[in-house]
């Protein structure tokens, strides 16, 4: 397996602190690429990763609780991300940050106290997609081979 090799731009702002306000109705929404498909799904996952108000993480680290509509958004950039990046042996910095707190962070804050628990069975579903996700970004292949079709989680 090649190593990933991050290639500094600059650095990100840290995950949860907005960069400039955002209009959540103005995120793109599940399967909606924002603006060129050259900015599908580069312009979520930034979005996500800066923590501007109305992400998924933003929600999660600031109001600890899972928006299912936002967690459809970032799912979906993510295995586009994976998708994209198959094969490519650097990635910018925040990208990976990005991966690691999707993968990291978000489940561990559902056991925070304050974390308003959806259904057991969808948010063990979920947070397995994040670990599969993970595998695939960090491993460089998805863990169920080529070809595989991700379904949708869809809350119980």
């Amino acid at each position: 397996m090649d190593s990933i090799e991050t290639a500094e731009a600059s650095l990100p702002m840290a995950l949860g602190e907005p960069a400039e306000p955002t209009d959540p109705t103005q995120l793109p929404g599940p399967r909606e690429p924002a603006g060129t498909e050259a900015e599908w799904p580069w312009e979520t996952l930034r979005a996500e990763q800066e923590g501007r108000a109305g992400t998924f993480t933003d929600v999660m680290r600031h109001e600890y609780r899972w928006d299912e509509e936002g967690f459809t958004r970032l799912e979906e950039a993510m295995r586009a991300a994976c998708e994209a990046l198959q094969g490519k042996t650097t990635i910018e910095r925040w990208v990976g940050e990005g991966f690691w707190c999707w993968t990291a962070v978000i489940p561990e804050l559902t056991s925070h106290p304050h974390f308003s628990t959806p259904d057991a069975t969808y948010l063990r579903r979920c947070l397995a997609r994040l670990r599969d996700l993970g595998s695939w970004f960090f491993n460089g292949s998805s863990p169920y081979g080529p070809g595989h079709v991700w379904e949708p989680v869809r809350p119980a």
